[in-house]
């Protein structure tokens, strides 16, 4: 009589079930690091496209889309054997004030709006930095948290970037550029460096002035630094949220009538004031210049 087979499924089988369900588990992890997020990545890319001061356009540039088909799955992932091609991404031009010297003061200083919210808008930064005129000022408003760490008047990167477009912009009008550094209420913590939140929000002013001077070279007769300490709140210092506002730095550029010749603008009257004057009359009397008062802004630990 002949015996009987087993009943169920070989033994050979569940070997060969195991090892399907590895290849499975094997095949979904390639496929899962192989595909990109393309929402994080997009995160990611924009937290630091500031930093770089690219803007929408330069960031486009040169590149061609081919997600989905075959070449672009080849192009993202090279192999060693294939050419590379490498571009320098250039950097943007700086876009020109449509300002005539017959124009007033608040025609100036909207053709300035225009353009820095266009600059704005390209880094897209619209939404973070505040930009407001007022009749012929134009003030460009930095949150704390953009323009500085917490409790330190040492420049972010991102900040640095940001004022490297901007300032060829202003740059191309005449007239005074005011920049004020305000905190909120809450006093310095004692093992700050400085005294108070006077003396951190003149530093704050004191590092973008040096900024505007050194790296982009603004005239420096233009420029005034303010400090305000929280003496001029924009917002209730009693919420968290009012205490951020709070926090900024203010870049107030005052439009002029008319430019006045040789590049200086002094109001557009050419009257220097009292000190600058009794200054002149003692160089001139004593044949030497006065002695230069130096300072250093130290640096938070």
């Amino acid at each position: 009589m002949a015996k009987k087979p087993a009943a169920g499924a070989p033994a050979w089988m569940a070997t060969f079930a195991d090892l399907m369900s590895l290849l499975l588990v094997l095949f979904v992890l390639l496929l899962t690091f192989a595909e990109m997020d393309v929402i994080r990545y997009k995160q990611i890319a924009g937290s630091v496209k500031a930093a770089f001061g690219f803007s929408k356009q330069d960031q486009l540039a040169g590149v061609i889309e081919l997600d989905g088909s075959i070449m672009g799955k080849a192009l993202k992932a090279p192999t060693p054997d294939s050419p590379r091609v490498v571009s320098q991404i250039p950097q943007p031009e700086t876009p020109k004030i449509e300002i005539e010297q017959t124009d007033t003061k608040e025609q100036k200083a909207e053709a300035l709006e225009e353009t820095l919210a266009g600059v704005l808008k390209n880094m897209s930064l619209d939404d973070q930095v505040g930009l407001e005129r007022i009749d012929g000022e134009v003030v460009i408003r930095f949150p704390n948290e953009l323009a500085f760490p917490s409790g330190s008047s040492g420049m972010t990167e991102e900040f640095a970037a940001i004022l490297n477009r901007l300032a060829p912009v202003i740059n191309q009008t005449e007239g005074e550029v005011l920049v004020a550094g305000h905190t909120d209420n809450i006093p310095v913590s004692s093992s700050s460096p400085y005294i108070s939140n006077w003396d951190l929000s003149a530093a704050r002013a004191t590092s973008v002035l040096h900024f505007l001077i050194d790296q982009n070279r603004t005239d420096p007769r233009r420029m005034v630094i303010q400090g305000y300490g929280d003496s001029r709140p924009i917002a209730n210092n009693d919420t968290p949220e009012g205490r951020s506002e709070n926090r900024r730095v203010e870049i107030t550029i005052q439009m002029v009538e008319t430019n006045a010749p040789g590049g200086t603008t002094n109001g557009g009257n050419g009257v220097k004031g009292a000190d600058e004057s009794s200054a002149n009359s003692q160089n001139s009397g004593s044949g030497s210049a006065l002695p230069r008062r130096s300072f250093s802004i130290p640096s938070a630990q």
